[in-house]
């Protein structure tokens, strides 16, 4: 009997060892996940600064293109809105930016792309027509904005909008242009 109880005693003791060796195991595995984990928080945290900085950054050059006049209204305002919408800034520091997603939203009918293609000449001088009395009724907000965007007034995440953002070189174009310029050349 005194056999059997040592051996039963290994035995307990075997299967103690095993586990605990297992535990072990899974806790270091549990780490290494944790720490891997937190490598890509912080990979996609710093990833997601940068993509900020790029808004901004795009933000500050749309709203120099506008003060330029080298963009229309209505596209700075749409591509504004847009990036505005991406920077997931709170409710009070989107409110600086509310003139260019109203014009956004008056101009929201207005055909693009493949369906400005297809209007023909009367709809898209209507449509011209229209786009242009807005951007005048708009154009005074518009551009103060705009301004306030370039001179820091405008604050988001509790810093100034383009504070520490390099400044545009005066022979870079602002703003390079993807279709037909907006503005008569005539």
């Amino acid at each position: 009997m005194n056999l059997e109880l040592i051996l039963v005693l290994t035995l307990g003791a075997f299967i103690i060892v095993v586990l605990g060796a297992y535990a072990l195991h899974l806790y270091m595995k549990l780490q290494a996940q944790k720490a891997e984990k937190k490598q890509q928080e912080q990979m996609l945290s710093a990833e997601l600064a940068t993509r900020r900085d790029h808004y901004r950054n795009s933000i500050r050059v749309i709203c120099s293109a506008i003060v330029e006049e080298q963009v229309s209204l209505t596209e700075g305002a749409i591509r504004i809105s847009m990036l505005v919408s991406q920077l997931e800034l709170a409710e009070q520091e989107k409110n600086d930016f509310q003139v260019f997603f109203q014009l956004t939203e008056a101009t929201s009918h207005i055909p693009i792309l493949e369906q400005w293609k297809s209007l023909n000449k009367m709809e898209k001088l209507r449509y011209d027509q229209e786009r242009e009395k807005l951007e005048e009724s708009f154009k005074d907000f518009i551009e103060d904005s705009a301004r306030k965007v370039l001179d820091g007034t405008v604050t988001a995440d509790g810093r100034a909008f383009v504070d520490s953002i390099k400044p545009i070189e005066k022979e870079e174009p602002l703003f390079y242009s993807v279709g037909n310029d907006q503005k008569n050349t005539n």
